[in-house]
């Protein structure tokens, strides 16, 4: 098992699939299922991210983002190995900025289901393959987050999230008033 502390850079899980080349990739999706075989890679996005939290502050970070798909009519019984894998991410850095610092995300759909966006939660060989368990991406509070951590620093109780709900409080506090 390859120990993931926070977010996975796509540096870090590209090394991972170099060690493990001749090994199928295997997904393990969020709830219990597994990622069929003859699944595609049919993108991979270098994403840059300008935000404003609902705390008023401007985020920025890069992603990667690898889109899977399985289409039903696909008849191949073998998962894409690792090494495979490795050659088409090759391609695309050859023709696209993809930054190695970026933490890698999942998206992965097919013909009866829309996309859904994953995080890497655990890399692990087993089984004779290298399986990729994802968790769905959830909706978090920025503002709240970094009040939470604040208070844990400082040893205080957290503060509401954005300001007050009253507009003009959540104008001069630089809040959006949520």
């Amino acid at each position: 098992m390859i120990q993931i502390q926070e977010h996975l850079t796509t540096t870090r899980f590209l090394k991972v699939l170099e060690d493990q080349k001749d090994l199928p990739l295997v997904f393990h999706l969020g709830d219990g299922k597994v990622v069929p075989v003859g699944y595609h890679v049919t993108e991979i996005k270098a994403v840059t991210f300008e935000t404003v939290d609902c705390g008023g502050k401007v985020n920025q970070w890069k992603d990667t983002i690898v889109q899977l798909w399985r289409s039903n009519r696909e008849k191949d019984d073998q998962y894409m190995t690792a090494g495979k894998f490795l050659k088409i991410y090759s391609q695309v850095a050859s023709r696209v900025n993809v930054q190695g610092d970026a933490e890698i995300k999942f998206e992965y759909g097919d013909d009866g289901a829309p996309a859904v966006h994953f995080e890497v939660s655990d890399l692990r060989v087993s089984d004779g393959q290298l399986q990729v368990h994802l968790d769905w991406v959830g909706v978090r509070c920025k503002a709240a987050d970094r009040a939470r951590e604040a208070a844990a620093l400082s040893g205080q109780p957290a503060s509401a999230c954005c300001g007050t709900s009253s507009s003009q409080d959540s104008k001069s506090s630089g809040g959006c008033g949520c």
